[in-house]
């Protein structure tokens, strides 16, 4: 079933994800909570990647003294793209830190104060600035919701960069349904910008041009998601792997998550593995 066999009503709930949840909130008050509590108890500095007052990133080296063979855990949060922000990310620093990897969570504007072209670009341009400490072989790259469709926007769009990999979680990669349900209201897309900020669609022009990006990819999406969540996961997944036949697409839906507590899972082996990570 392709989106356009749904109602108002039903595609209005499939761009949902709260719909799947007894209280959203619940989840958003979690991210919060842990992200305090851990830049309380490890060592986080805030980094300005850019002059917008929203372009910065929390930053958590293991070792700043250190300079070589390090790995860094580089994360965008989710939020429809208006709402959360690089402090809820911070949740993640614990897990990562223990797996033997430096941290940063990115922070971008929120719209409707800023336009999506100017969240992709401040995506890609924090990403550049880790650069400058770190090399791409060095950085996993991991975008939650709409966080995986920045992070997605960056592979599909800006050059041949290979980073250590990528991992997409719950994301939106297609954004014409977009403009059918009341998140547009926020986002203001047409059916232009919608084409053009939209990864599946970069993956079809990269294919004709034979651009590819080797990054290893691994897309993941929680067991109780909405069914377009899915659809988007798998059809972005089908065609990575055909844009990028070196590097083919790797999938997981992880058993009894959701939209929102499966970034708990992401520091597992069976996710990590996904990769081809190995543990330090």
């Amino acid at each position: 079933m392709t989106w356009r066999k749904y109602s108002a009503t039903e595609l209005e709930r499939e761009y949902t994800p709260a719909s799947r949840v007894a209280n959203i909130q619940t989840y958003l008050d979690d991210y919060a909570t842990r992200g305090d509590h851990a830049r309380q108890t490890i060592s986080h500095q805030q980094v300005k990647y850019g002059e917008h007052p929203d372009e910065w990133m929390w930053h958590a080296p293991i070792d700043s003294q250190k300079t070589e063979s390090r790995k860094i855990f580089v994360f965008v949060h989710g939020g429809f793209w208006r709402r959360l922000s690089a402090n809820d990310g911070t949740f993640l620093t614990p897990a990562w830190r223990n797996l033997g990897y430096d941290t940063a969570s990115i922070n971008y504007s929120l719209c409707p104060n800023e336009s999506l072209e100017k969240l992709v670009d401040q995506t890609k341009r924090a990403i550049q600035f880790l650069t400058t400490m770190y090399k791409p072989a060095e950085m996993l790259l991991v975008g939650h919701s709409a966080g995986a469709h920045l992070v997605a926007m960056n592979l599909c769009t800006e050059n041949e960069t290979k980073y250590a990999g990528a991992l997409l979680i719950s994301g939106i990669y297609d954004l014409e349904p977009i403009l059918h349900t009341s998140i547009n209201n926020d986002i203001k897309l047409n059916e232009t910008t919608a084409n053009n900020l939209s990864p599946i669609k970069q993956l079809v022009r990269n294919t004709t041009l034979k651009v590819k990006n080797n990054t290893p990819v691994a897309i993941v999406w929680g067991e109780n998601e909405t069914d377009e969540f899915k659809r988007q996961s798998t059809e972005f997944a089908t065609a990575w792997s055909v844009s990028n036949p070196g590097s083919p697409s790797r999938t997981k839906e992880i058993a009894s998550r959701n939209h929102f507590d499966v970034l708990d899972d992401l520091a597992k082996s069976d996710v990590i593995d996904l990769l081809g990570a190995q543990k330090p």
